[in-house]
């Protein structure tokens, strides 16, 4: 049974993420690459903190459930969690990049065809089923993004990657079940750390050395990265997945919502037509799930 405070757990996650862009854009005479390797070395040590204060006990669960495992599957396991982390690192790059330097629409857009994209993964890969109505508005998403790249093919192939490498993240890990979240994720900074400080020299052709940097980065890292997720890892201990993925829709619509009234983007004729065909695609895809959301009791105390 779903409670209200893991509702609003879930609803305040998503809000958070919703008004990620305001720092990004604040560090935006810096590259995306500076941003990212200081947003995971921070995140990372706040995660090392929190995993050793709070989690040391599924530290030995984890342990012990991947030793009972075949050799084949801990690989499996052990690979699933790495191809995450790595997945997370484009999708983290792209996402600050597109925000910095594309628009903040554009990363707005790239959240909000992410759930049905993850939609069709699952159906090719993961044999789940899709009705009739999911794939009209399928059909409908895939409308809005031949619109949307007839205004900037540039910015439909960010949003693309954005979205694909989400989603094929969360695809990955509905294979790796049976672990702590915060513990996996925490593996998958690390990782994620390892491959950037490999790529150092094309990352950072300079260390900051102002102030204000470190301390937006540490904003980010623990107030939109370690915050959101303890707040995500909350919510999804009692609310269902279909809940779930309407409320992730408040943080795209956010995003769109500051990147017009916050930073004055503007909207062509196309454009508008583009995102209003992907909000009926929505609809029509999360029909069923907004229909039992909004039944008196779908949520209780």
């Amino acid at each position: 049974m779903q409670s209200s405070k893991h509702v609003a757990s879930g609803v305040a996650a998503f809000l958070i993420w919703g008004f990620f862009a305001i720092p990004l854009r604040a560090l935006s005479d810096y590259s995306a690459g500076q941003i990212l390797y200081f947003r995971i070395l921070l995140s990372l040590a706040i995660l090392i903190v929190v995993v050793a204060g709070f989690r040391r006990k599924q530290v030995g669960e984890a342990l012990q459930l991947l030793n009972s495992f075949s050799k084949r599957k801990r690989w499996l396991v052990i690979l699933l969690t790495l191809g995450g982390g790595l997945l997370l690192t484009i999708n983290w790059l792209t996402f600050i990049y597109i925000v910095n330097n594309i628009n903040i629409k554009t990363a707005s857009f790239s959240y909000l065809i992410c759930p049905v994209i993850t939609a069709v993964l699952g159906s090719l890969l993961l044999n789940e089923s899709l009705t009739q109505r999911k794939w009209v508005a399928v059909g409908l998403c895939a409308l809005s993004c031949v619109l949307i790249g007839l205004g900037s093919a540039l910015e439909l192939g960010y949003s693309f990657l954005t979205a694909i490498t989400y989603a094929l993240y969360l695809i990955s890990q509905r294979r790796n079940q049976g672990f702590d979240r915060m513990i996996t994720l925490a593996i998958q900074v690390a990782f994620s750390l390892l491959v950037l400080s490999a790529m150092l020299p094309y990352l950072l052709t300079e260390v900051p050395f102002t102030t204000d940097f470190y301390l937006i980065i540490f904003i980010v890292a623990a107030g939109f990265t370690v915050l959101p997720l303890f707040l995500n890892l909350f919510a999804l201990n009692k609310v269902d997945a279909a809940t779930i993925g309407i409320i992730m829709y408040i943080n795209p619509l956010l995003n769109f919502t500051i990147a017009v009234t916050v930073f004055d983007e503007k909207l062509s004729l196309i454009q508008i037509i583009g995102y209003s065909t992907i909000l009926l695609a929505l609809i029509l895809f999360n029909y069923s799930s907004l229909s039992r959301l909004f039944q008196p009791s779908a949520v209780k105390n």
